[in-house]
């Protein structure tokens, strides 16, 4: 058995059942068996909350939820100083608002953001069986064999880049797909092979959510053709088990100053007025942590807050009415009337918060509302819009960990609101337009028999682990799952 992982950030299900019933990808198609995928099986998956690449891409290859892998955003912080000497640390895996550059570059040179990991990889298990793992491209390659990085001047290129100096997402994809296809073509097929495409989210978040099926069809899927035209020159006997997937969807957003709420160095403050104006030194530029009051994690549609024991340090509880309570009405003010912060004025859809003091550092979210009441999230979601959040009291209770903030602030995706810069296209939210994600399996050498059994075990197997925790609904942690299901 040998695997093929097609990894394609941002990809919203809908796009790629579209594409495929709309014959807009036939080297896709081929390896679930036509636009009819009589040769795969799509199942609805969603992305962690929140609904951002470094979260849910940790999801896909651990097969754990936030709550256990201990990466809670693309942006967080860590506390406690669990890998830096016991010195409380801000991530900012995508450089981030106070322009922590190291960090995402790191990512790529020394694998930061494995290192962060609680839990084993894939790779890992695979390992234990004597799996030979090859990672292009990806963030998370701990426990592959063989790990080929984007270089150095191609992030730099892609992410910052001007017209002159630019790449472009075809261009970076395109240099990751051939780092792949140089290491099948000399060293052979590994038992498992990942892909990451990053190109497509790049080109959702810049021009909208109604981009990406161009830019699949046209761009990845063509890839996709020469990446299996090779891997068929190998004549690989069995056939390869395909998956292909995605971390998280994307929903449209209002790309100006208005709705794009930061607390950026040196000049976006946003949300650094509500804590000027509470007496609170916030992290606010490059290297402050841990000598601050209070972190802010912005995660597209959530952002985290952290607030630190007044009287004490960050390691401890800090006290929910003195610390906690006080700034999460603060927030609602500032949404409500502007006090505090007139940026703020209409930005928020829920303030949640925690009561560590009291719960421990596992302590679940509950829901602040704007009168001042608590609420379990199953009494306050059952009175909001049921199209506006998908299944938000697992996905919630699945993050709640010591990385997690003391308040998570929900942004108003109604009204074109986020915590980024400004964008088009955005995720890290509930809403089902950006938490449905891509999950796929295809079975490209299997009789219609072998096609059926393997439909019936890796649904099975995922059912019974959603039953398992709670009725959960199927989730980008469940990859796995079905990879497991499919290969005993």
């Amino acid at each position: 058995m040998k695997l093929l992982l097609i990894d394609i950030d941002g990809l919203r299900s809908d796009v790629f059942s579209s594409a495929l019933e709309n014959e807009r990808i036939p080297h896709l198609a081929s390896l679930v068996g036509g636009p009819g995928m009589e040769k795969g099986l799509q199942v609805s998956a969603l992305a962690p909350a929140p609904s951002i690449t470094f979260a849910s891409q940790a999801s896909l290859f651990t097969g754990a939820h936030p709550s256990q892998h201990g990466i809670p955003g693309n942006q967080f912080f860590d506390r406690f100083g669990t890998f830096s000497d016991d010195l409380p640390r801000y991530y900012a895996f995508d450089v981030g608002d106070t322009l922590a550059a190291d960090d995402a570059v790191r990512v790529f040179t020394d694998g930061l953001a494995s290192k962060c990991l609680q839990v084993p990889t894939l790779y890992h298990r695979f390992s234990n069986w004597a799996w030979r793992s090859v990672v292009a491209g990806n963030m998370y390659a701990r426990g592959a064999q063989t790990w080929l990085k984007p270089s150095l001047v191609s992030i730099a290129r892609f992410t910052k880049g001007g017209n002159l100096f630019g790449m472009s997402s075809k261009e970076y994809d395109r240099h990751i797909l051939d780092q792949a296809i140089d290491f099948v073509r000399q060293e052979g097929l590994p038992e498992v092979l990942t892909i990451y495409f990053m190109g497509l989210d790049h080109e959702s978040h810049h021009h909208g959510p109604e981009a990406q099926i161009d830019h699949l069809a046209n761009v990845i899927d063509p890839m996709i053709g020469d990446l299996w035209d090779t891997i068929l020159s190998l004549s690989p006997d069995p056939y390869p088990l395909i998956s292909i997937f995605s971390d998280h969807g994307q929903i449209r957003v209002i790309d100006d100053d208005r709705h794009s709420l930061r607390l950026a160095f040196p000049f976006e403050r946003e949300i650094g007025h509500l804590f000027d104006a509470l007496g609170l030194d916030v992290h606010d530029f490059p290297g402050e942590d841990p000598d601050c009051d209070a972190v802010v994690a912005s995660n597209g549609g959530m952002a985290h807050v952290y607030l630190q024991n007044r009287k004490s340090r960050w390691a401890d509880a800090p006290e929910f009415e003195r610390d906690i309570l006080s700034v999460a009405r603060a927030f609602w003010e500032a949404h409500a009337s502007g006090r505090y912060a007139s940026e703020l004025e209409g930005s928020l859809a829920a303030v949640l918060v925690r009561n560590v003091e009291k719960d421990g550092w596992y302590a679940p979210y509950r829901a602040l509302t704007a009168e001042g009441e608590i609420f379990s999230l199953e009494d306050w979601f059952a009175d909001q819009p049921i199209e506006t959040y998908a299944d938000p009291i697992h996905r919630l209770n699945n993050l709640a960990s010591p990385w997690v903030g003391d308040l998570l602030l929900i942004s108003n995706y109604a009204e074109g609101f986020y915590f980024a810069a400004p964008l088009l296209g955005m995720h890290g939210g509930l809403h089902p337009e950006d938490s449905e994600a891509t999950l796929v399996y295809g079975f490209p050498g299997a009789d219609q028999t072998q096609v059926q059994n393997q439909r019936a075990i890796i649904s099975a197997a995922i059912q019974n682990r959603c039953n398992a925790e709670g009725g959960r609904q199927p989730s980008t942690a469940d990859l796995l799952t079905g990879l497991l299901a499919a290969i005993d």
